[in-house]
C-alpha cells in the first residue's frame, strides 16, 4: 500500500472540508431523511475542527482524498456512559474494499491513544462485521438518536 498520511480537519482548506461534508452529507441523507445539512455544515466546520476532542481526520494518500472519520465525547444521547467514539467513519466510494478503512482505523486507534484514552466505541447499523475484524468486541444493542436501532462494540487500546 502507498504512502498515507493523515491531516485533522483544522490542517485542511475549505475546499477539502467542502467535499469531505459533500460526501458525508450525500451519503448518510439517504439513510436518514431527516439529516440537516446546514448542521452538518456547522459541525464539520466548527465542531470538527477544533485541536482537541471533538475534531476530525482526514487520511490521504500523495494525490487525493481517501476518507475520514471524527472523534466525539457524546455520541449517542442515551449512552453518555460510553466514549470516546469514532463516528462518521467513511471511505470514498473509488477506493473501497482496497484495505484503506482497516488503515484509517489503525490511525483512528493511535490518535485516541494519544489523547489518553484505552477504549475506542463505535456503533454501526451498516457494517458490524468490518469493526468486527478490526478487534472491535460486541456490546449491545442501541437506540439510535434519530430512531431505529444499530450495534455498539468498543475496542481496548494498547
Amino acid at each position: 500500500m502507498e504512502k498515507l498520511h493523515i491531516k485533522k480537519f483544522s490542517e485542511l482548506d475549505d475546499d477539502l472540508l467542502n467535499k469531505i461534508i459533500d460526501v458525508h452529507y450525500n451519503y448518510w441523507v439517504k439513510f436518514n431523511p431527516k439529516l440537516n445539512r446546514e448542521n452538518v455544515v456547522f459541525k464539520f466546520k466548527n465542531l470538527y475542527t477544533k485541536k482537541s476532542l471533538p475534531f476530525g481526520v482526514a487520511l490521504f494518500n500523495e494525490l487525493n482524498l481517501i476518507g475520514f472519520c471524527t472523534f466525539k465525547i457524546e455520541n449517542l444521547v442515551n449512552y453518555p456512559q460510553f466514549y470516546p467514539w469514532i463516528s462518521d467513519v467513511m471511505i470514498l466510494e473509488e477506493f473501497r474494499n482496497k484495505g484503506y478503512g482497516k488503515e484509517l482505523i489503525k490511525y483512528a486507534e493511535e490518535i485516541i491513544r494519544e489523547e489518553g484514552f484505552l477504549t475506542l466505541y463505535v456503533w454501526t447499523d451498516q457494517v458490524p462485521d468490518f469493526y468486527k475484524k478490526q478487534g472491535f468486541k460486541y456490546i449491545q444493542e442501541i437506540e439510535k438518536n434519530e430512531g431505529g436501532s444499530g450495534l455498539l462494540f468498543s475496542k481496548e487500546l494498547k
